[in-house]
């Protein structure tokens, strides 16, 4: 089984071989029981992936899909940690991943694997920028979801031996030269460190955060015109932390960043409700999705609409999920195609969803502007499966 990191995970959402079984399992269980209940819940997961397979395929398959990943849960030493690990398996591959985050246990068979949660700790741990600022040297760190890595490292000229006249037995006024000499030199050293990145940054849009004593952040700040810059930074003294611990400190700042970028997202669709390229239909934005006209898509992280979506027309057929057999998450699979037609996703606790809904988008253009007034709005708690009845997601 291939260890993943969260970028490589949200890649599986191109994996089209079928059947592709996604296993969630939260790891922050309290209580020196832990490991026994995530072993328990483990088995419980794989029972559930199980029962939907044999539903559907014949035994021959169940075989070759099943047998491997029963060996290699086995196999997975699991401990208590902060958020979960995914599994994903299918008969050409199987993988794990750590995630900060999980909100539930989850077992899913279906046409593609069930990325939703990984898209949603892919967005709270986006890459971002980490500059270090110390006395001698300052570093600049690529912070991903899986690792922190050494992009550049600068060391300051030594300034030079400067003669102080005045009276020396003044401590007051020799104290206020050495503060202005030192100011001088951060000064400098700053300007020569913007320098040296400024061809890094016009190329680059991802956050960066500043590390350092208050003095060297400002001195930066005057020097550095990066437009992405954060006003909030991290006050340390840089020479007594590693690399580790400076990311441990950033990861505060940069979860409360990226939440605001959420509450943005909901007010970019707000604002676009008047422009009248919003809609909330989820059959409306299968179409769409199909043929590349969402532009950005909200969807509910811990809900689901179970069903089947045709990716080339954007048909869907929602079904009762404890009664067919392979079913995917219709709000994964836009979630996927939205992604693979260049557009964006943000997924969201259902709490920050706009008008406590499961599924919103802006659209690029709209086909039909006098579909506008028959908008059916899909609520978290007012939707129910009734087989045989033509279904309709009423507000």
């Amino acid at each position: 089984m291939k260890t993943l990191t969260v970028q490589e995970a949200t890649k599986l959402a191109k994996a089209n071989q079928t059947p592709a079984i996604s296993l969630y399992l939260a790891t922050d269980i309290p209580g020196k029981d832990g490991p026994i209940k995530m072993r328990h819940n483990l088995q419980k997961l794989y029972k559930k992936a199980e029962s939907l397979i044999v539903r559907t395929y014949a035994p021959n398959t169940r075989e070759r899909l099943l047998l491997p990943l029963k060996k290699m849960l086995s196999m997975i030493g699991l401990s208590r940690a902060k958020g979960g690990i995914g599994i994903f398996h299918n008969e050409h591959f199987s993988g794990l991943v750590k995630l900060p985050t999980i909100t539930s246990d989850l077992a899913v068979a279906a046409e593609s694997f069930h990325i939703k949660p990984v898209l949603r700790c892919a967005h709270l741990r986006s890459n971002y920028y980490l500059l270090a600022l110390g006395k001698r040297q300052a570093s600049l760190y690529l912070v991903t979801a899986d690792q922190t890595h050494l992009v550049q490292r600068v060391t300051f000229a030594l300034p030079p031996v400067k003669q102080l006249s005045g009276e020396r037995n003044n401590r007051h006024l020799l104290a206020d030269k050495i503060r202005i000499l030192r100011q001088k030199d951060i000064k400098e050293n700053m300007e020569q460190l913007n320098r040296k990145l400024q061809t890094r940054w016009l190329s680059e849009r991802i956050p960066l955060i500043l590390a350092g004593a208050h003095h060297h952040q400002l001195a930066f700040r005057n020097a550095c015109s990066y437009f992405n810059l954060l006003e909030r930074g991290i006050n340390c003294n840089v020479d007594y932390h590693d690399k580790d611990e400076l990311t441990n400190l950033s990861l505060e700042v940069m979860e409360s960043y990226f939440e605001e970028q959420e509450t943005l997202s909901v007010a970019t669709f707000n604002k676009a409700e008047a422009s009248n390229l919003t809609t909330t239909d989820i059959e409306e934005i299968a179409r769409a999705a199909a043929n590349g006209q969402v532009q950005s898509l909200l969807v509910a992280e811990d809900r689901h609409i179970w069903g089947h979506l045709d990716r080339d027309t954007g048909e869907i057929q929602i079904v009762d999920h404890s009664e067919q057999t392979t079913v995917d998450d219709l709000l994964d699979d836009l979630a996927e195609l939205t992604l693979n037609k260049g557009g964006e996703v943000t997924v969201l606790p259902s709490k920050k969803m706009p008008k406590n809904l499961m599924i919103a988008a802006v659209l690029r253009w709209r086909n039909n502007p006098s579909t506008m007034g028959n908008m059916h709005q899909l609520h978290l708690d007012t939707w129910h499966y009734q087989p045989g009845a033509r279904q309709e997601l009423r507000a």
